[in-house]
């Protein structure tokens, strides 16, 4: 009994030691903006359960994409799967800055107009694993504490080189 209760102390600090690690104590700072330019973003369009595999199978391919066409992995959700009974549309794949490469096999590009008014809640130094789950709460929790209504179709996950990682959030 007692290597048991001395084995889950061990893994308990393990775990620990790894979201410390990975950046999991790290504060997002939130801004309230309205984008300056167009985001134009290479990938691959998805409407379905976010269950699925191939949602999974998306993730993969961007992430496989990006060795070809320089770019941070960016994920545009068009409705809130929360509300949506867990069905969701989006665009998953890469922003880039140059439209003229040729792309895989399904992939297209799709343009993010500027002017869009967002909160944006942004991390630095946090694995992409952890990044989503840090800053969609602290994102949800400044438009409720600055009493701004959320516009529903438009959730914007972007992560950068050196784990800079961003989320933004459509407001009205």
């Amino acid at each position: 009994m007692r290597y048991l209760f001395l084995a889950i102390i061990l893994l308990t600090l393990a775990a620990a030691g790894t979201y410390v690690y990975l950046g999991g104590t790290r504060e997002s700072k939130i801004t309230l903006e309205t984008t300056a330019a167009p985001l134009y973003l290479a990938g691959q369009p998805f409407r379905g359960a976010v269950s699925s595999e191939a949602f999974g199978q998306l993730f993969r391919q961007a992430k496989d994409t990006q060795t070809r066409v320089p770019g941070d992995l960016t994920n545009l959700y068009l409705n809130n799967p929360e509300t949506a009974h867990d069905t969701i549309t989006a665009f998953i794949g890469l922003a880039v800055a140059d439209t003229t490469k040729a792309l895989p096999t399904g992939f297209r590009y799709r343009v993010v107009p500027a002017g869009q008014r967002v909160l944006a809640a942004r991390l630095q130094g946090v694995s992409y694993l952890l990044a989503p789950n840090k800053l969609y709460p602290d994102a949800f929790e400044a438009i409720k504490k600055q009493k701004l209504t959320q516009r529903g179709n438009f959730y914007l996950e972007r992560f950068g080189a050196k784990e800079a990682s961003e989320v933004l959030i459509g407001v009205k």
